[in-house]
């Protein structure tokens, strides 16, 4: 999508050097807060509490991403082989994450070879609807993710 309505018309004119629009950034928007999983809450903006919901999906393969927010850099990155995703997950300084999971979710989730609920690293905040809500201190940390294939 061009800036102008006649952008179509102006690609020799140097004025016209931006491609920097609403679709882009709405890919962009997608790979960050939904394929990597990092997302800021609106109870605590600029990444100082970290929402994960990351998107595993086979048909990607793999993701790497990293974010430099005020607290530092933030990293997400995955990989799917078969039926398991790795991921990979850098929490900064200063900064805590919250992970969602329903009942499904908690199942398939590990960490550090463990089940995530018997985590000593993390700590759930209680169930509310069938879903728990961990949170992750600052620090590093490697997930293994039983997933399913996306339907077609």
């Amino acid at each position: 999508m061009w800036e102008r309505w006649n952008g179509d018309q102006m690609r020799g004119d140097p004025s016209m050097n931006s491609y920097n629009h609403y679709a882009y950034g709405a890919v962009a928007d997608w790979i960050y807060s939904y394929g990597a999983g990092i997302d800021a809450t609106a109870a605590d903006a600029g990444y100082h509490t970290v929402y994960l919901h990351p998107t595993f999906d086979a048909r990607l393969g793999s993701l790497d991403f990293s974010y430099a927010s005020r607290y530092g850099q933030i990293h997400s990155s995955w990989s799917v082989k078969g039926s398991t995703a790795v991921w990979n997950l850098r929490i900064p300084p200063n900064a805590t994450a919250e992970l969602p999971l329903t009942t499904s979710q908690q199942a398939s989730f590990s960490l550090d070879g463990a089940p995530i609920a018997s985590s000593k690293r993390v700590h759930a905040t209680g169930e509310t609807g069938g879903r728990a809500t961990y949170l992750l201190p600052a620090g590093t940390y490697s997930f293994s993710v039983a997933i399913t294939a996306p339907a077609s």
